[in-house]
């Protein structure tokens, strides 16, 4: 797996991480671990009837695993504290021959709160014979990261190679280009270059920077792009569109990455398409952020 490759499932992963919900979440959970332990070892559990699933998400044989999957829009410690403790109590007189460790799987991407910590190493001391274990972000990318590149492709989408890049031409740019000019916009600014140091004064992570790096390799045909366009304002069009966009992500005081992330997702009409199509975006993102405003010019930032 190349670096570009590499860097694109992280952010795919992300994507899902972030957006996924409820049941989504758990379908995609389930799909996981059924890829990284294969030939029956994870055993999907699905609600039957009016038994339901009985407490059980899923069941890891070989490690005897019991895991529940916690997906809510919004995670809110009561509401995750009850559902630990109905989970977890429901679970028992079906399945406590059959697991020494109870794992809450959740989506809170920077990790749950004190109280419903609490609640866990409470459960885990009052049961000497079973261990209880959250699994977050990090614990689900560990794991989709152990597989080949072939089974995360099946998962995530097949990532843009180089060759994607290399092949890239004006028709695939247009298509992108045109979502972003429909985009509403207010005045037109005008284009003004950004040092490449911009990169690390923004803080963005180095998987961001490699997707960066790879939309350089044609993000000189954008440019051309905009000065062929018969309309002399639309490459204006398209760098308000991302201002705009970029100064309500960034007050909704998003992390730099997660910035990016959506950012990709406005330029691909709000979601991850071919990898042609994915080379395109990153190329147009790479032009607009070092020829425009988007993220933070050297000189607005504080060091």
């Amino acid at each position: 797996m190349d670096d570009y490759t590499r860097s694109w499932f992280e952010k795919a992963f992300e994507c899902i991480f972030l957006r996924q919900k409820g049941n989504e979440f758990q379908q995609f959970f389930g799909d996981l671990m059924e890829k990284r332990y294969p030939d029956g070892d994870f055993i999907r559990v699905r609600p039957w009837g009016k038994v339901g699933d009985r407490k059980n998400d899923g069941y890891l044989k070989s490690e005897r695993t019991l895991f529940q999957v916690y997906a809510p829009n919004e995670m809110k410690a009561s509401e995750a504290i009850k559902k630990i403790d109905d989970d977890f109590n429901g679970a028992l007189p079906y399945w406590e021959k059959y697991f020494d460790r109870w794992v809450f799987v959740h989506n809170a991407r920077d990790g749950i709160g004190p109280d419903i910590t609490t609640k866990l190493l409470d459960l885990d001391d009052e049961h000497e014979n079973i261990t209880i274990r959250p699994w977050g972000f990090n614990d689900l990318r560990k794991k989709l990261f152990e597989l080949s590149d072939e089974d995360i492709a099946g998962l995530l989408g097949p990532a843009p190679s180089l060759k994607d890049f290399l092949q890239l031409g004006f028709e695939d740019l247009q298509v992108v280009l045109k979502f972003i000019s429909r985009q509403q916009i207010d005045l037109l600014p005008d284009l003004f270059a950004v040092p490449r140091e911009k990169i690390k004064i923004n803080k963005l992570s180095d998987e961001t920077a490699s997707l960066i790096n790879a939309g350089r390799y044609k993000s000189t045909l954008v440019g051309r792009f905009f000065e062929q366009y018969p309309d002399p304002s639309y490459g204006d069009q398209i760098v308000q569109a991302f201002s705009k966009k970029y100064e309500s992500l960034k007050k909704q005081k998003m992390d730099p990455d997660t910035i990016f992330l959506e950012l990709q997702l406005f330029a691909g009409g709000g979601i991850l398409r071919s990898p042609k199509h994915q080379a395109a975006v990153l190329s147009v993102l790479s032009y607009l952020f070092d020829q425009c405003d988007i993220f933070e010019p050297s000189e607005n930032i504080t060091q």
